[in-house]
């Protein structure tokens, strides 16, 4: 069962929207929800979905230092493969005038603040008339929330929890591409209920970092991960 309860619950567009501002964040480092919703909304942008599951554990501990690269070397398999799609659609890019971002979800805030600083996403750039995101597809546009994460058995405003919880499931389902861990019951659920008709790809910690034969269809993945 365990995360796949997100499943069961889910609010129409419109009182998701109206549920936005309640979640919304001052942090700087990273982008609001609002700003996520409405980017991942427009037709200007190619969103690839990066979902890591580091551990219910990350969730409650309190701040302590991090060394950013032991962090990204143990993740950069989920980066490289995102980099690696994009560098395989340059040409659906420049024809359909889209951006490709990467929007980040992830239990642990380390590994978000690494990512945010090293490639965060200018919503600046997006928003101006000459459009010069899009030249520069050598360089991930990281989307990302900075706030930290509650589980729902452990936070002490669980409905909270339960909204942000379906929040990011519905925003990971607006990705067209998706890039997850492997032992991520809420990361495989959102994938094959966005229903793009493309491979979604998984992961290992320390994995190998290549997209390459780590990919499942999506008739594939409802059947050994939905139930369907």
């Amino acid at each position: 069962f365990g995360c796949l309860y997100h499943s069961l619950f889910t609010y129409r567009l419109s009182e998701l929207i109206k549920r936005v501002p309640v979640i919304s964040s001052n942090n700087q480092l990273g982008h609001s929800p609002r700003h996520i919703l409405q980017t991942l909304l427009s037709p200007r942008v190619f969103p690839i979905g990066i979902q890591i599951r580091a551990g219910d554990r990350t969730m409650t501990r309190t701040s302590v230092p991090f060394d950013e690269t032991t962090i990204f070397k143990r993740f950069k398999n989920f980066f490289n493969c995102s980099q690696q799609i994009i560098n395989a659609n340059i040409k659906l890019f420049r024809e359909t005038n889209q951006i490709p971002i990467v929007f980040l979800l992830s239990d642990d805030i380390q590994i978000r603040h690494v990512a945010l600083k090293r490639w965060k996403f200018s919503l600046e750039c997006f928003q101006s008339f000459d459009n010069k995101c899009q030249s520069n597809n050598n360089s991930l546009n990281i989307l990302a929330n900075s706030n930290p994460v509650f589980h729902v058995s452990n936070a002490n405003d669980r409905i909270l929890a339960l909204r942000l919880g379906i929040f990011d499931s519905f925003l990971f389902s607006l990705c067209e591409q998706h890039i997850f861990s492997i032992n991520s019951g809420f990361g495989r659920f959102a994938a094959f209920a966005s229903l793009k008709l493309r491979n979604i790809y998984s992961f290992f910690h320390n994995e190998q970092p290549s997209c390459q034969n780590q990919s499942v269809p999506l008739a594939t993945a409802g059947y050994h991960w939905s139930g369907i």
